[in-house]
């Protein structure tokens, strides 16, 4: 029995002897396939991905960028065909500038080409609105882009008639004014009129 014990002991050891080197290459694919599947591959699928996803991200952001472009491109062709007349009348609206001198030489023609006086005007320009008065006729003047200059003009010399003449003849000017309140006197033929004006900050 000891001998027949030995004797497979030394065929296990002729065997090992004969394929140890196979069996060691086996030993390492095996380490290496376990390894692969275990820590390799979950990485590189992980890093894959998120290579493909920073690419899509990139390819949006160019998208996008050339969609801006594209409009930014459309705007100024537009703006290259507007005639020089049209932009002039355009400042007229909404100067980009505030001037004060400017402004009283603008009522005073007015009011004084209408037949009639202008005895004062008071003016203060940005003034702040306080919360809950911003409406549907002062929606302009809450932006932060548009300054806003509000005019309190004192008229003598001027009838009922003239008074409407004139309220009417300034919302049609091409400058852009908000009338926010009259007051007419008939005993001194007199009368006030505030109102807002706006133009645009750079």
């Amino acid at each position: 029995m000891v001998a027949k014990d030995n004797k497979n002991q030394n065929s296990v050891n002729l065997f090992l002897n004969s394929y140890f080197n196979i069996i060691i290459v086996f030993i390492v694919i095996v380490v290496f396939l376990v390894s692969y599947l275990v820590v390799i591959k979950p990485k590189y699928d992980e890093t894959m991905a998120a290579i493909k996803l920073n690419i899509e991200q990139q390819q949006k952001l160019y998208t996008d960028q050339q969609k801006k472009l594209n409009s930014l491109k459309a705007v100024a062709d537009l703006y290259k065909k507007i005639s020089s007349e049209n932009l002039k009348k355009f400042n007229s609206v909404l100067p980009d500038t505030y001037i004060k001198e400017r402004l009283f030489g603008e009522f005073e023609e007015i009011v004084n080409q209408s037949g009639f006086i202008l005895s004062s005007v008071s003016l203060q320009a940005d003034e702040k609105e306080k919360p809950g008065d911003i409406t549907a006729e002062n929606t302009l003047a809450s932006s932060t882009k548009i300054g806003t200059v509000n005019l309190e003009l004192a008229i003598s010399a001027i009838d009922y008639t003239g008074f409407k003449n004139l309220v009417k003849l300034m919302e049609n000017n091409l400058r852009l004014f908000d009338i926010t309140k009259v007051t007419f006197s008939p005993a001194s033929n007199a009368a006030t009129i505030v109102l807002s004006t706006y133009y645009y900050k750079k």
